[in-house]
């Protein structure tokens, strides 16, 4: 969703900043099923496609533009995010991420780059990046040491607008359960500083080593009880705004949403438009159960579920919490969508559906990228195909054997 546009900074963006005193703003309501989507985009050279500083001059060229949409820096200067208005259902969020490719890709040729999409860049080397100037990432540098310039990955989120704070807390409990079949799904990142990670998504490694990484813990129950959370960490010094919290999935009270944040930025923005009206449905169906909470069988189930969808993708298998019963994540998807879909308000569902089952059939992005290294052809290569993917107003993914 958009940031503030205040001109003087609040409370809320300087606690960020870590220039203020720890700030949790109330939680502004918002109507169920409104959505917004962040992407986080890689900017790399057009000739050599590894990673090139040039956030800074493509953001001065977006910000001569008229938009909806917002374009703003990420922790170092060869990411960019951009982040959409806030949707109604897929058709809009389909229609706004064409938009905002095409205008990225043309302020990205103008400074001589090329925008991709992606998890992980498949062979840049995190030493070579640069903290971009600005005082929040300067804090998180000093904060976290090389662990800031490592975070140079890239992820989609997907915020989902809820009428207030308690019902917020209890659909993030839901959300968080499914959070891996999300990693599965997105998953497209199996190269890490120039090797084959054996991961179809090593992005999603990268997020653990941060402190307050993980799930949202299961005793909340209230907006009271999450406050509460919030004070107490903040009272040892451990926490300053939301921010602070890498959870799989939070909430955001200033917008008046919960955040999905555990996706691979897809390698075209339609599977991201697609992702997000799966994300969307799930909530709605939610809270149409009322005072219902997921079954809470600790940690390590979560764990477990969602390394294997980093490791494996949609090949992967998942354990229902609610069962006790161990499914293939192509099954669970598929039961999804087709419970989902007679029930969905969203008339562009099908559309969604359709790519997400396309996604299944064909064994995810990853398995497009890493059938690229079995030809053949080398990191360069990967990070060319991407980019050149991410430049197409299809997203239909080349045949393995017809890549060039």
């Amino acid at each position: 969703m958009l940031e503030s546009s205040a001109t003087a900074p609040d409370a809320h963006t300087l606690a960020a900043s870590g220039q203020g005193p720890a700030y949790l703003p109330p939680f502004a309501h918002a109507r169920l099923g409104t959505m917004g989507i962040e992407l986080e985009l890689m900017v790399l050279d057009r000739l050599t496609h590894d990673l090139l500083p040039a956030a800074p001059d493509i953001l001065r060229l977006l910000d001569l533009q008229e938009k909806r949409w917002v374009a703003t820096p990420e922790i170092t200067t060869s990411m960019l995010e951009v982040a959409t208005s806030i949707l109604e259902n897929h058709q809009q969020a389909a229609a706004e991420l064409e938009e905002i490719r095409h205008s990225v890709e043309r302020a990205a040729f103008e400074v001589g780059a090329v925008i991709s999409g992606g998890g992980a860049h498949p062979f840049q080397q995190w030493s070579d990046q640069r903290i971009y100037p600005k005082e929040r990432y300067r804090e998180s540098a000093r904060k976290f040491g090389y662990l800031a310039k490592l975070f140079t990955v890239f992820g989609m989120h997907v915020h989902i607008g809820v009428p207030s704070g308690d019902e917020a807390v209890r659909l993030c409990a839901w959300l968080t359960q499914r959070a891996p079949l999300f990693i599965a799904l997105s998953a497209n990142s199996p190269c890490w500083q120039g090797e084959n990670s054996g991961f179809c998504s090593a992005r999603s490694n990268v997020v653990g080593a941060f402190p307050m990484s993980g799930t949202m813990p299961s005793h909340i129950r209230s907006w009271e009880q999450f406050q509460q959370h919030f004070d107490r960490l903040a009272k040892l010094g451990i926490v300053s705004s939301i921010k602070d919290f890498y959870w799989d999935v939070r909430p955001k009270p200033e917008y008046g949403t919960i955040e999905l944040r555990v996706l691979d930025t897809p390698l075209h923005p339609s599977y991201a438009a697609a992702l997000a009206c799966y994300a969307r449905a799930l909530c709605v169906e939610a809270s149409r159960q009322p005072g219902r909470w997921p079954t809470n069988d600790g940690p390590e189930l979560y764990t477990w579920n969602r390394f294997n969808a980093a490791r494996d993708g949609v090949a992967g298998m998942w354990i229902d919490p609610e069962t006790g019963q161990r499914r293939s994540i192509v099954d669970v998807v598929t039961a999804d969508m087709s419970r989902l879909a007679p029930k969905s308000d969203d008339p562009g569902f099908k559309t969604a559906r359709a790519q997400i089952e396309e996604l299944l059939r064909n064994g995810g992005q990853a398995k497009w990228l890493t059938a690229q290294l079995d030809a053949g052809y080398g990191m360069n290569d990967l990070a060319r195909h991407a980019s050149e993917l991410f430049g197409q107003k299809s997203s239909q993914l080349p045949g393995y054997a017809g890549v060039k």
